[in-house]
């Protein structure tokens, strides 16, 4: 009995694993007032030889913004806190008062948030596994305020 039971954890552990999706979000539509943004340049990540899933394969980020909204419109609490547990984990991002959501929005332009105050995203998306969370939007429309 125990040569079997060795045996079987044995073909276990040497079968390939396999690719474990998260939970899809969206589409959403979401408001806020901008409490922080940076971008982030296209970053290419190599596979993993053996893996499954994007983690066994090449891949490339697209350039994007991290964007802290507070004041978010559009989603519930229990919304906000699964795309944040997805996207950021650092707890400040996250709120330490006001309730907040962290987005990564793809764009190209390092400048497109400038002087943004709030903005809308329509149609945004996360996906992903255990080699990366990917995430889409189809409109993000921005209210600049003056300048400082």
């Amino acid at each position: 009995m125990l040569r079997v039971s060795c045996a079987a954890a044995l073909f276990f552990l040497a079968a390939p694993a396999l690719a474990a999706p998260i939970p899809p979000i969206g589409p959403v539509n979401i408001c806020g007032d901008v409490v922080s943004q940076s971008w982030q340049p296209e970053r290419f990540v190599p596979g993993k030889p053996g893996f499954s899933g994007s983690l066994g394969h090449d891949r490339t980020f697209p350039a994007r913004f991290r964007v802290v909204l507070q004041n978010y419109r559009g989603i519930d609490a229990s919304t906000a806190q699964r795309i944040n547990g997805y996207l950021s984990m650092q707890p400040a991002e996250r709120g330490e008062g006001a309730p907040r959501v962290v987005l990564l929005l793809s764009h190209g332009d390092a400048r497109f948030l400038d002087g943004a105050v709030s903005l809308c995203v329509e149609g945004f998306r996360i996906s992903g596994d255990e080699g990366g969370t990917w995430t889409r939007h189809t409109t993000l429309s921005v209210t600049r305020g003056p300048a400082r």
